[in-house]
């Protein structure tokens, strides 16, 4: 297969190439002059085996296309590829079947949910790479079933107990930060002082100069202890960020999560603090509407969706109607 060449394409450069059947294939630079070009283009030619073939090259080149683009939802799917690599790395796109996405998941040994995930976001790098001419077409990837519900949260005894067992200090914070804002854990993990509104006892999830994505994150209100252990963890601060370690920002705090979680007995992951805060609000009667805005939700029906049966509230008024006239019924009974 010939080398590949670097050729002007409108007011950028493209990296073109002939792939094994001879077929003419371009992939667009973001460099926009000719020297930055050819170094950009020695990169990815280098990352992507000359012709962008393999899942590895493909998935590591719609990542890094995603954080040139400014989108922030980049680090799960970081996590997601190193844990993706070992399988999928070196395989070729077109010899992919049902079967292999089988054996990986099998091989993956993890919950529906991840490995679902996963493969969604192998599929999805797939098309990005068929749209930007690195392949051809892209292979169906077979996924588990979506699980019936995706939410997991703990009972407050549970959290209590596992909570016990988190002992670095910035980790029960994070922890504390969790409940109290319901915030995704990229969000947390990102948090800097300068969102903090302490006139106003608020937060702002969304750092400065972050466009919003689907996954919105709104400003939220903050209680009265919430606000105590900002002030003493803002006392003590050693940088911008919020979640911290000796002056350096924290970017993934599973392990804690894990090593409490082994301790303790109990499984607990970032994500399920989000969950288990809105399962809790829920079931003191928050309203879901309010609800919603506090989770950066569009509108009330997909909280209504997943918790709306943890309000005690939930239907009491259909059931009491039902009995109202089951106990009318009992007039005409012979």
């Amino acid at each position: 297969m010939s080398e590949y060449t670097v050729q002007r394409l409108g007011k950028r450069y493209a990296v073109v190439w002939r792939d094994q059947q001879g077929k003419r294939r371009r992939f667009r630079l973001d460099a926009t002059d000719r020297p930055t070009a050819e170094a950009e283009a020695r990169g990815w030619w280098k990352r992507n085996t000359g012709v962008g073939a393999t899942v590895g090259g493909i998935v590591e080149s719609y990542i890094e296309a995603r954080e040139l683009a400014g989108i922030a939802s980049t680090a799960r799917q970081r996590d997601a590829w190193k844990a993706m690599r070992g399988f999928w790395a070196k395989v070729d796109p077109a010899r992919i079947d049902e079967q292999m996405a089988k054996d990986y998941v099998t091989r993956r040994d993890r919950s529906e949910s991840t490995t679902r995930y996963e493969l969604s976001m192998l599929s999805v790098a797939l098309r990005w790479a068929v749209k930007n001419e690195l392949i051809e077409k892209a292979p169906a990837i077979w996924r588990p079933e979506a699980p019936e519900s995706g939410e997991r949260h703990v009972t407050v005894k549970e959290f209590g107990k596992w909570f016990g067992e988190v002992r670095a200090p910035h980790a029960r914070l994070y922890v504390e930060l969790a409940i109290a804002t319901m915030a995704r854990p990229t969000a947390i993990l990102q948090l800097t002082w300068a969102q903090v509104d302490w006139d106003h006892r608020m937060i702002n999830l969304n750092p400065p100069g972050r466009r919003q994505t689907k996954k919105k994150r709104p400003i939220v209100a903050l209680d009265d202890e919430a606000m105590a252990l900002l002030k003493e963890a803002h006392e003590g601060a050693q940088s911008d960020y919020i979640i911290e370690r000796g002056g350096k920002r924290i970017a993934n705090i599973k392990k804690a999560f894990q090593a409490a979680s082994a301790r303790s007995g109990i499984h607990v992951t970032p994500y399920t603090l989000r969950h288990t805060g809105a399962v809790w609000a829920a079931e003191r009667g928050t309203p879901m509407p309010e609800l919603a805005q506090f989770m950066g939700h569009d509108d009330d029906r997909t909280t209504q969706k997943h918790y709306a049966r943890f309000s005690p509230t939930h239907l009491r008024g259909v059931s009491a109607n039902l009995r109202a006239a089951r106990k009318e019924a009992e007039r005409f009974d012979a």
